[in-house]
């Protein structure tokens, strides 16, 4: 991974990690106004107008990342790092945008994500969950290195029925340089 100065902008081989920006509204609210992300995610479906103006606005540089294509400039999904300083962790919550599921970026950014909390925020774990019946964010977090520690059964209410969260981990100790 290569970085550039800014600590709160990350580049890898086909992606840009930096803050978001006003700019980015339009894309991030039409690709999250989908039923096929809100059926993976926490957020009210359908997602309310000039709802991703008033999110980008609470966003922090180093802890929010629009995921950004290196070559076209194009804003494919969100990455969010939340930590707890206290107890030297941090929680991951992400998004990509439905016509760029199945190319790695996801798994790309998470990695990134991933070693900028342990070199950079000096976190000793990083944690993630998905709904149980979300298969491919499943194998983001696997291939990125993160262990299935837990599934919280029937805990969320989503679309209209209870589903299964997995909660998902991985050590600094654990993560290979």
């Amino acid at each position: 991974m290569r970085r550039a100065p800014d600590p709160a902008r990350i580049e890898t081989e086909r992606l840009v990690l930096r803050p978001l920006e006003r700019a980015d509204a339009p894309a991030v609210e039409r690709e999250v106004s989908r039923v096929e992300i809100a059926r993976m995610m926490a957020i009210p479906h359908p997602y309310p107008s000039g709802a991703a103006s008033r999110w980008i606005a609470q966003t922090e540089p180093g802890r929010d990342f629009a995921i950004v294509l290196r070559q076209s400039s194009e804003v494919i999904g969100a990455i969010t790092i939340t930590r707890n300083e206290q107890h030297r962790r941090a929680s991951l919550g992400y998004w990509c945008a439905v016509s760029c599921w199945g190319r790695g970026y996801m798994t790309e950014a998470v990695r990134a994500i991933i070693e900028y909390g342990f070199l950079q925020l000096g976190l000793n774990r990083v944690h993630a969950d998905c709904y149980a019946d979300n298969a491919a964010s499943r194998r983001v977090l696997e291939k990125s290195g993160m262990t299935l520690e837990g599934c919280l059964r029937q805990h969320s209410f989503r679309l209209g029925r209870c589903v299964d969260k997995l909660q998902f981990g991985i050590l600094r100790s654990e993560w290979p340089r």
